[in-house]
């Protein structure tokens, strides 16, 4: 009984996803970003060239590889996506405890437990759908722009980043559950998101901050060493963020 609940709950989840255009959009800036990457890569020293030329500035720039195109996707998915990912998830909770519409649905024969799991799974769903349009479309112009461009590498540092991106929604969700407005879910995640970074500054502690894992892609594609410590950070990290989640969810009262 629990499980068809929480599948109904999860179809439910996805379809209002797309209906809503959340999730439409979601693949939209993905695919953005991954089109974006490479091509900035391979046509922004020649922009730039040719400004300094206008100027009578001479400017020397190397000639782009595809580990330059690699380094903007990884830049653009850790900074603008992520920005991106708090922006539309914020309200996915704190919204419907706000409107009413979780209470319309537990008083119903469903657990908070499959209600706070939907959440969680239908987000990751709409993630991976997002990283893997933005994954081929980066793939098929890198390797249209430059040569040498390693495929294996480059789904490795994908699936680093696909687990970065989800310990960012684990927290997106975790303070929409929280709090009841989602401009202030929307806040403490910001700062959650801040305070893993400079965590991740703080020498051995910080190699379990799961913003460690965005120099672990860059290991990857440049063959550096890899660590397990971000790695395990970030499975404890989202653990941690469901438990709190359903510890709140469970003290609120519809």
């Amino acid at each position: 009984m629990k499980n068809s609940a929480f599948y109904i709950l999860l179809k439910k989840e996805v379809r209002e996803l797309f209906r809503s255009g959340k999730a439409i959009v979601f693949v939209i800036v993905f695919l953005f970003f991954g089109l974006l990457s490479p091509i900035a890569a391979k046509y922004l020293p020649a922009i730039i060239g040719s400004l300094g030329e206008s100027q009578k500035i001479q400017i020397i720039i190397p000639e782009p590889v595809w580990l330059d195109a690699v380094a903007q996707y990884i830049k653009n998915l850790t900074q603008l996506c992520t920005f991106i990912i708090i922006i539309i998830f914020m309200g996915i909770v704190s919204r419907e405890k706000e409107s009413g519409t979780a209470v319309f649905l537990l008083v119903k024969p469903v657990s908070r437990g499959s209600f706070l799991f939907a959440k969680f799974s239908s987000t990751i769903i709409a993630l991976m759908i997002s990283l893997a349009v933005s994954f081929i479309a980066a793939s098929v112009y890198t390797y249209v722009f430059f040569e040498g461009f390693s495929i294996v590498s480059f789904i490795k540092l994908n699936l680093i980043m696909l687990l970065y991106l989800a310990g960012i929604l684990f927290m997106t969700v975790m303070f929409s559950t929280i709090f009841t407005s989602q401009i202030v879910a929307g806040v403490f995640t910001f700062l959650g998101w801040m305070l893993m970074a400079l965590i991740s500054q703080l020498g051995e502690p910080g190699k379990f901050s799961p913003s460690t894992l965005i120099s672990q892609a860059d290991s990857v594609i440049t063959g550096g060493t890899i660590i397990w410590q971000p790695f395990a950070g970030a499975f404890v990290f989202m653990v941690v963020a469901f438990i709190l989640s359903y510890f709140f969810f469970r003290r609120w009262e519809a």
